[in-house]
Parts: structure tokens; C-alpha cells; sequence
């Protein structure tokens, strides 16, 4: 069989996989890229704290820009070779940026919502001087010793996929009929879950020909199809559900494969999709989900959503409907989490107590299908943690706010649980990555390291939501493999037959 698991102990194949993704492009670890990497990013701090809109208090300056510095870390450790695996640290450490220090510069008062009142500036200092320890605590478990601790018991997987011709048709199939699945209109409520999981095979599969095509496997055609309509239509049915988060994800792990085999981050590419994304998409998920939500387009099909969300981008953007400045001020408004880690540092335990672990309970019962377990416990953090702490009001049962996992930790333990929460999640990170990433890995590994990592760089979500998806998303990996073994088996058992041997 071609998926198995391994012990830790090293491999004595290393495959072309694994060789590729994680050799250092020649000169990577010079000085002079160190040079190049720190100047970059020193321009850009400096640039947003001479130039940017937002007026913070020199502490807030100062914190922001060492969250923002921090990401050099991760990017260098990657880039030079000494991390070893797939660039999951630099993308989730950027996206942690994204949240708590880009919309600093960006925001002229930090507030929760529109019509909130501004967090009191002592409370955002806080939120942002954790966010900076919780950070390096992250660091501290990914980058740490304790990961050989636990290498001894530690599985990996090996998906050894060596057919091309199989893996190419498979992945073709996946991410077609993936499509054709989660764009069905009307599914029941009863079968709504199918269209998740309909989307994640359309994701694997496009995962698969990315891979492929960056290695030069596939043929002009059918990089075509792959760039041109699958990754086109997937992100489109992904923004048509009336979440931005859902559609970028893609995008996301998109670029983590391509930075896997080229060894090279696409930051102009990112930077690009960060103010589309930031400063157009999300601002333009708003009108479109009071449409679609309820709304006067409740019932269209995926198409005429599609087209309804372009509209609303269209007017918003060339059309002039919107100003620019508003545009900055509401994607930043939407994006930042320190505000909220601030209102929660000035309410716990002054007024809300601790939780105590009450938020993580649901990942208990994750693994557990619902037509096993009909009555299990709902994912309601969105509702919960508005409530509980007025950011909605009593009788709104219909707005979710998200509850993001660095903000749970001190809500349910205060600094202790920043610290030593944030370390275990980098711990966690670095153990599945582990599972992947080793000598003998084979193409599938690589494909399964990218699409189970990549749902863990949503930190804006309770860890409910993001690591209780994990076990499931291992196991379809799994099943994705022991389907191409067959299929790989059948081949060779139909060349066998044609060539008489």
C-alpha cells in the first residue's frame, strides 16, 4: 500500500517531494538576503508610521511594529532552510498580523462596531502587549525542543502517489465533481454538510494539479483548465456562501503550495490579494449577504449570486460608491481583533468571569458525526461570546461574532492561558506538520500537509471550530489516498493485461 503510517524514526527514501520542498534555493542564506529581508520590512515600518491614517500612542506604535517585525522570523528560518517543512509559520504568522497590528496604522479609533464607543486606550496597549507575548509563546512551542519529546511515538504518513496518470485523473475528478457538488442549489438542511464536504474535495483536488503543474507534470491544457476555471469557480462558490473567509481560503492555500515547491513566498502576489481581499471583499460581503441572507436574492442559484457579487464590487470600487478612505476604514474596522482582546481584557474578570474552559467543550464531540450523535452540543461561540460580553444585543439570535482563539485563551484563563495556550497551538502545529513533512513523504503527504495546515491559519476563529475540524480533515486524506492506491493497482493491472506480462 502506498499510504502507511511510519515510525519517527528517519526514512531511508528521500524522495523527490520531500528533496524539493525543503532545499533552500542557492543563496537563500546569504547575508545579503538577510539584508534585503530585514530592509523590506524596515521600509514598511517605517512607511506606515510616517504615512499611515491611524494616530497610535507611542506604546501601541511599539508594540504593533514588533508583531509586524516578528514575521521576519518565521520568513527567514524558511527562506534559509533551517525550518525545514512546508511555509506554514510565515502565512500564519502574517495572518496573525493582519489581525493584530496592520489595522493599528490603519484606524483612526479603535472600536469594536460602528456604533460602539472607542476601547479605552490602557485596554488596546494591554491587548496588543499580549498579543506580542502570546505571539512568541507560539514561537517558543513550534520552534522549541518539545517537539522531540514526543518524536519517538510520533506517526507519519507516507503517500508514495506514483502513477501520474492516476493522480492527475483523480485530482481531475475530485475537482470537478467537488464543484459540481457544493454549487447544487437546494440542498436540504439534512444534506447541507454534503456541500462542505463536497468543497473540500474540489479543494484536494485542486491541490493535487497545483502541485503538479509547479513541478511541470501537467500539460498546457490542463493548467489552463486548473487556473483559468477550477481555481476561478471554486473561490467564486466559496464567496457565494457569504463568506469572504470561505473564498480566501482558497487563495490562501494556493499560495502555501506555491511556496512549498518553488521555495519561494509570492509577496507581491499576497500583498496584492491582501487589499482585495481587505479593502474590497470584505466590505462588499456586507450588501451581499443582506441580499442573499434573507434577503431579496435568498432563493438565486450560485450564478446569479456570483454576478450579484461582482456587481456589488463593481459599484463599490470603478463605480465610485463607496470612498476609498471608507473602503480602509471598514476593512480595517473588520479585520482587527486587538480592539476586541481589548474589551475583553477591560471586562474579565471585572464584570464576565472567566470561562474556565467552558468554550472548548465542543471539541469533544467534533469527531463525533451528528447521525451518530444527534443531540450532540452546537457550535455557538459567535452567539456566546457576543452576548456574554454585550457586543450584541439580547435579542439578536441571528448575528454571530467571531471568537478569535487568542482572545478564548484569556477569556477562559486570563495571561496564564495566553501563555501557555499559545505555546501548546504552536506545539500542536509543529507535531501535525511533523506527520507530514519527512523523509518518504511522497506527493500525497505534501498535498494533505498544505490542506490540513492551511485550516489552521484561521485564527480569527474559536479553536472549537478550527482544530476540531483537524481529525476529520486527516481521515479524508487518508481515504483520498486509499482510493489512488486502488486506482493505481487497477492501472497497473490493466498494463500488465495489454502488454502480455
Amino acid at each position: 500500500m502506498a499510504e502507511r503510517f511510519e515510525s519517527a524514526a528517519p526514512h531511508p527514501l528521500h524522495d523527490e517531494w520531500y528533496a524539493r520542498i525543503t532545499t533552500p534555493k542557492p543563496g537563500s542564506a546569504s547575508p545579503g538576503k538577510a539584508l534585503k529581508l530585514l530592509a523590506a520590512f524596515a521600509i514598511a515600518l517605517i512607511a506606515l508610521n510616517l504615512y499611515a491614517p491611524g494616530a497610535p500612542t507611542i506604546l501601541e506604535r511599539v508594540f504593533a511594529s514588533a508583531i509586524l517585525a516578528s514575521l521576519a522570523l518565521p520568513v527567514w528560518l524558511w527562506m534559509s532552510g533551517a525550518d525545514r517543512t512546508i511555509p506554514f509559520m510565515p502565512f500564519l504568522t502574517l495572518n496573525f498580523t493582519y489581525y493584530y497590528a496592520l489595522p493599528v496604522f490603519l484606524l483612526r479609533h479603535y472600536v469594536i462596531g460602528l456604533f460602539k464607543p472607542p476601547v479605552a486606550a490602557h485596554f488596546i496597549t494591554l491587548a496588543l502587549g499580549y498579543s506580542l507575548l502570546g505571539l512568541y509563546c507560539m514561537f517558543a512551542g513550534y520552534y522549541g525542543p518539545a517537539k522531540w519529546l514526543f518524536a519517538p511515538i510520533l506517526p507519519r504518513f507516507s503517500l508514495q502517489w506514483r502513477d501520474e496518470r492516476v493522480v492527475r485523473m483523480v485530482a481531475l475528478m475530485l475537482g470537478v465533481g467537488g464543484l459540481f457538488l457544493s454549487s447544487s442549489h437546494g440542498l436540504p438542511g439534512s444534506l447541507a454538510q454534503i456541500g462542505v464536504f463536497a468543497a473540500d474535495l474540489s479543494m484536494v483536488g485542486i491541490c493535487m494539479l497545483v502541485a503538479l503543474q509547479l513541478a511541470g507534470r501537467l500539460d498546457r491544457i490542463t493548467s489552463a483548465f486548473v487556473w483559468g476555471f477550477l481555481l476561478p469557480v471554486r473561490i467564486a462558490i466559496g464567496l457565494g456562501g457569504g463568506s469572504a473567509a470561505s473564498g480566501l481560503i482558497v487563495g490562501i492555500t494556493v499560495a502555501m503550495m506555491f511556496a512549498s515547491v518553488r521555495r519561494s513566498i509570492p509577496w507581491k502576489t499576497l500583498l496584492l490579494g491582501t487589499v482585495v481581499a481587505v479593502f474590497i471583499i470584505r466590505p462588499a460581503e456586507v450588501p451581499y449577504r443582506a441580499a442573499t441572507w434573507g434577503g431579496r436574492q435568498a432563493d438565486a442559484g450560485p450564478i446569479e449570486k456570483a454576478l450579484l457579487y461582482g456587481d456589488i464590487v463593481y459599484r463599490i470600487t470603478i463605480g465610485g460608491a463607496v470612498d476609498p478612505q471608507t473602503l480602509i476604514e471598514f476593512g480595517s474596522l473588520r479585520l482587527a481583533q486587538f480592539t476586541t482582546f481589548g474589551e475583553v481584557i477591560a471586562d474579565t474578570p471585572a464584570f464576565v468571569p472567566f470561562w474556565r474552559g467552558e468554550s472548548y467543550y465542543p471539541i469533544l464531540f467534533k469527531p463525533i458525526p451528528r447521525f451518530i450523535m444527534p443531540d450532540k452540543p452546537e457550535e455557538m461561540s459567535g452567539q456566546t461570546f457576543g452576548h456574554r460580553y454585550g457586543l450584541i444585543s439580547a435579542r439578536n439570535t441571528t448575528t454571530s461574532l467571531n471568537l478569535p482563539q487568542l482572545v478564548e485563551l484569556y477569556a477562559n484563563f486570563g495571561l496564564i492561558g495566553v501563555i501557555a495556550g499559545m505555546f501548546i497551538f504552536g506545539l500542536i502545529y509543529r507535531l501535525l506538520i511533523e506527520m507530514y513533512v519527512h523523509p518518504g513523504m511522497g506527493l500525497g503527504a505534501l498535498v494533505g500537509g498544505v490542506y490540513v495546515l492551511s485550516k489552521l491559519v484561521d485564527v480569527g476563529s474559536a479553536a472549537s471550530i478550527v482544530f476540531g475540524a483537524i481529525p476529520w480533515s486527516i481521515i479524508f486524506i487518508a481515504l483520498i489516498g486509499l482510493l489512488i492506491d486502488a486506482a493505481e493497482l487497477d492501472a497497473m493491472t490493466l498494463d500488465a493485461t495489454v502488454t502480455g506480462k
